[in-house]
C-alpha cells in the first residue's frame, strides 16, 4: 500500500470536511452549504462511498480528501500530504542522511528568522525610538489589522541588538549571518544588517518567513529599501511579496494583479483586495510567473506609470511570452525527449494608472475606484503597441519603425486566436506603416527558423511507434490494470517533459469553449484524473515542480517525495518509452474504440491536435468523467432525501455537462486518429 492509499485508509473523508462544514445526513450520503462559494440551498455532497466530494452549485468543484484540504487551506499537495499524514499516523519515508541534514539546516534557518521577525515586531511597539517608524505607519496609512497581518517591525538603531537578541536563543553567529539579519566584514566582525529601518517579513507560498525588506526611516540613507541578501532561502527572482496571503484570493478569482512595491500591496489588501502581489522591485521573472500560471488564468499588470514603471511592464511581457508555454506539435526526437515551441497560456492585461500615482496612493485616494481600474485593463497587444509606437511621427525613418515592429511581433503573435493575431498584426501594421503582409512574412520567416529542428509529423509517428493509429484500450469500468497501464503511461510522457501539460491544459480550454457549463468536466488536468492514489501524488509534486519554477523536475521530485513514491518514478523510468506505448497498445486494445462509440452529433470543434500527449491527457479525462458519473448515479438513487434544487436542477446540469464532456473529447479523438491515418 502506497503512503497516499495509507492516510486515505486511516482517514474517513466524512470526519475531515466536518470539521470545516456543518454536513447533514442525506441517504447514504452527507450534504452541507458549499465552503467555497456563496448558497443558500446545500449542493455539497460528500460521497462516503466513493470517499469523493462534490459541489453541484455555483463553483462546481470536486475531489477527495486530498482534493478537499488543498482548496479549503489553500495548499498545495506537499502541504496537504504533510498534515494528513501527521493527522493519520502515517509516517513519510525518511530523507537520506544528507538530505535530513540539509533539511534541518534548512528549517533551522526559517525558525531563525521567525524568531527575527517577531524581535522586530515587538519593538516597533515597544522600543522608544521606533516613533518614527510608529509615525511612518501611520503616514502610509496603515492600520493596526494590517500591521498584524504582515508583522511589520523595527530594526533598533543599533550594531548590534538583533544579532545579541538571536544570539541569545541559542543561534550561532554563523547561522544569522546565513540568514542574511547580520553581515561578517573582512576583518571577521559581525554585526547587524538592518538598522533604524522599518521591517517587513517577506514569506514563501508556505507562510514561511525567508527574508526582509527594510525601509529605511531617514531621508538620506540609502538605499531606501535593504532587502536580505541572495541566499539559500532568499531569492528574489522566485519569490513574490504577499502571495502567502493572496493565494487563495487568486484561486478563487483565477485573476493575480502585479504591483511593485510592499506597500502597494498591504493598501490592497487592507483595501480588501486580496488577489494582489509584489514582484519584489526586479522585473517580473519566468519563476514568478510560473507560480501564478499555478492559480491564475488572468494576469493584470498596475505597475506605476513612469517611465521604470512602463519598462518594467516591457520586460514582464516578453518574460511572459517566453515563459507560459502553450500549444505543440510534437512527441519524441529520436533521444526520447519531447521538442515544443510556446504561446501564451494566460489572459495578460495592463492596467494603466493616473500620472503621478502609485497603486498606493490610488487605492488611499479612493479603494473602491481600484476595482474599476482593474476590470478596465487593456489586452497586452493594445498596450504594447502604444507604449512602443507613441513616439512615432512623419519624421521617423523606415528602420526605426522596422526595428519596432520586429521586436513587438513576437509579443503580439504569441496567442491561441488565429482572429486576435491576425488583429495585432493589422493595428501593428497601422502604427508603424509597414505593410501587412510584410509583418506577415516577417512572423512565419520567424516561426520556420524556431521550428526547423522539430521533426515532421510522419517522423514524430514513426518515433513514438504510429501510436495516434493504434492507442486503444479498454472502456472504463473494465480491469483495473487496464486504467493503471493508461496513467503510468501518461506520467511517462509527462516525466520527460512535465511543461506539455500547458498543451493538453490548452486542448480542454478549446473543447470547452465559450461554455460555461463545462468548465469543472473540461478544468485542467489535476490530481483527480488518476484513480491510483500513489500516482496522484506523484502528478501533484511534478505539477507542483512545473509550477514552482524547478528547472529539474526529476530533482525536485527526488527532493521532496516521500521515499515510497519514489519507487514509483524509479518503475516508470525504468523502462522505456517504447516498451511502455507496446504494453499499453497491446493489453488495452478496445478503449479507443469505446471512447469513440461515446461520441454523439457534435459542432464546431477546435482544429484538432495530432499530439500523443493530447491524446492521453484527452483519454485520461474521458475515464475521469466515466468515474464521476458512477458519483452521478449513487447521488441519483438518494434523490429522494436530498433538496430538490439540488436533484432536479444542479444535478441535471452536472450531468448533461459530463455527458457533453465526453461526447466532445470522443469527437476530437476521432479527428486526431482520422487524420493519423491520412499522414
Amino acid at each position: 500500500m502506497s503512503v497516499v492509499d495509507d492516510i486515505k485508509a486511516r482517514l474517513d473523508i466524512v470526519d475531515v470536511v466536518s470539521e470545516y462544514v456543518n454536513l447533514q445526513k442525506a441517504g447514504r450520503n452527507f450534504k452541507a452549504l458549499c465552503p467555497f462559494h456563496n448558497e443558500r440551498t446545500p449542493s455539497f455532497v460528500v460521497f462516503p462511498e466513493t470517499q469523493t466530494w462534490r459541489c453541484f452549485g455555483a463553483c462546481g468543484e470536486g475531489g477527495d480528501l486530498f482534493g478537499f484540504v488543498m482548496k479549503a487551506e489553500g495548499w498545495d499537495f506537499s502541504d496537504a500530504l504533510h498534515a494528513l499524514a501527521q493527522r493519520a499516523g502515517v509516517e513519510l519515508q525518511p530523507y537520506s542522511p544528507q538530505e535530513a541534514e540539509k533539511q534541518a539546516e534548512s528549517e533551522r534557518l526559517r525558525d531563525l528568522l521567525n524568531a527575527a521577525a517577531l524581535f522586530f515586531h515587538e519593538q516597533l511597539f515597544q522600543s522608544p525610538e521606533a516613533e518614527l517608524a510608529r509615525q511612518y505607519v501611520i503616514q502610509r496609512g496603515l492600520d493596526g489589522q494590517t500591521v498584524e497581518d504582515f508583522v511589520l517591525g523595527y530594526a533598533p538603531d543599533d550594531w548590534r541588538h538583533s544579532l545579541q537578541h538571536l544570539q541569545m536563543l541559542n543561534y550561532t553567529q554563523d547561522e544569522i549571518v546565513d540568514a542574511g539579519v547580520a553581515i561578517r566584514n573582512d576583518e571577521g566582525r559581525v554585526y547587524d544588517r538592518f538598522r533604524h529601518r522599518l521591517m517587513i517579513p517577506i514569506r514563501d507560498g508556505r507562510e514561511r518567513t525567508v527574508g526582509f525588506g527594510a525601509r529605511a526611516l531617514d531621508k538620506d540613507v540609502t538605499p531606501k529599501y535593504l532587502n536580505s541578501p541572495q541566499g539559500a532561502l532568499f531569492d528574489k527572482s522566485r519569490l513574490l511579496f504577499g502571495l502567502d496571503k493572496a493565494r487563495r484570493a487568486i484561486r478563487e478569482t483565477e485573476t493575480a494583479i502585479i504591483v511593485e512595491g510592499y506597500m502597494d500591496v498591504m493598501q490592497a489588501h487592507q483595501a480588501g483586495y486580496q488577489n494582489v502581489v509584489a514582484q519584489m522591485g526586479t522585473a517580473l521573472t519566468e519563476a514568478q510567473l510560473r507560480q501564478l500560471d499555478k492559480y491564475a488564468t488572468r494576469l493584470v499588470l498596475a505597475l506605476d506609470p513612469d517611465t521604470a514603471g512602463i519598462n518594467a511592464t516591457m520586460r514582464g511581457l516578453n518574460v511572459a511570452r517566453q515563459t507560459l508555454d502553450g500549444d505543440q506539435v510534437a512527441t519524441f526526437d529520436p533521444r526520447g525527449m519531447m521538442r515544443y515551441t510556446g504561446m501564451l497560456n494566460m489572459d495578460i492585461r495592463v492596467a494603466s494608472l493616473p500620472q503621478g500615482q502609485d497603486p498606493d496612493d490610488f487605492i488611499r485616494e479612493n479603494s473602491e475606484a481600484w476595482e474599476a481600474l482593474i476590470a478596465d485593463a487593456v489586452p497586452v497587444a493594445d498596450y504594447v503597441i502604444e507604449q512602443a509606437t507613441a513616439h512615432l511621427d512623419s519624421h521617423t525613418s523606415y528602420h526605426e519603425r522596422e526595428a519596432i515592429a520586429r521586436e513587438l511581433l513576437p509579443i503580439l503573435t504569441a496567442t491561441e486566436s488565429d482572429i486576435q493575431r491576425s488583429g495585432n498584426i493589422q493595428t501593428l501594421a497601422r502604427r508603424v506603416r509597414i505593410d501587412e503582409r510584410t509583418l506577415l512574412q516577417w512572423t512565419q520567416r520567424r516561426q520556420t527558423v524556431q521550428t526547423r529542428a522539430l521533426p515532421t509529423l510522419r517522423e514524430q509517428r514513426r518515433l513514438a511507434g504510429r501510436t495516434t493509429d493504434t492507442a486503444r484500450t479498454a472502456p472504463a469500468g473494465g480491469q483495473p490494470g487496464q486504467s493503471v497501464l493508461r496513467e503510468g503511461f501518461f506520467l511517462r510522457l509527462l516525466l520527460e517533459q512535465p511543461e506539455r501539460l500547458f498543451a493538453a491544459h490548452r486542448m480542454l480550454r478549446k473543447l470547452q469553449g465559450s461554455d460555461a457549463a463545462l468548465a469543472d468536466a473540461l478544468a485542467p488536468l489535476n490530481v483527480d484524473d488518476f484513480s491510483r492514489p500513489d500516482y496522484q501524488a506523484v502528478f501533484g509534486m511534478l505539477e507542483q515542480a512545473l509550477y514552482q519554477d524547478e528547472l529539474d523536475s526529476l530533482d525536485y521530485l527526488y527532493r521532496h517525495l516521500p521515499g515510497e513514491l519514489l519507487t514509483i518514478i524509479e518503475e516508470l523510468r525504468v523502462t522505456p518509452l517504447e516498451i511502455l506505448h507496446q504494453r499499453l497498445t497491446g493489453a488495452l486494445a478496445v478503449e479507443l474504440e469505446s471512447v469513440l462509440r461515446d461520441q454523439a452529433r457534435v459542432n464546431a470543434l477546435p482544429e484538432p491536435d495530432t499530439d500523443l500527449f493530447v491524446q492521453e491527457a484527452l483519454m485520461l479525462r474521458h475515464s475521469r468523467l466515466e468515474r464521476e458519473s458512477r458519483e452521478l448515479y449513487f447521488l441519483q438513487q438518494d434523490a429522494q432525501t436530498l433538496d430538490s434544487n439540488l436533484t432536479d436542477q444542479s444535478y441535471q446540469t452536472t450531468v448533461r455537462a459530463n455527458v457533453r464532456a465526453r461526447q466532445l473529447i470522443a469527437k476530437a479523438l476521432q479527428q486526431m486518429k482520422s487524420i493519423a491515418r491520412e499522414i
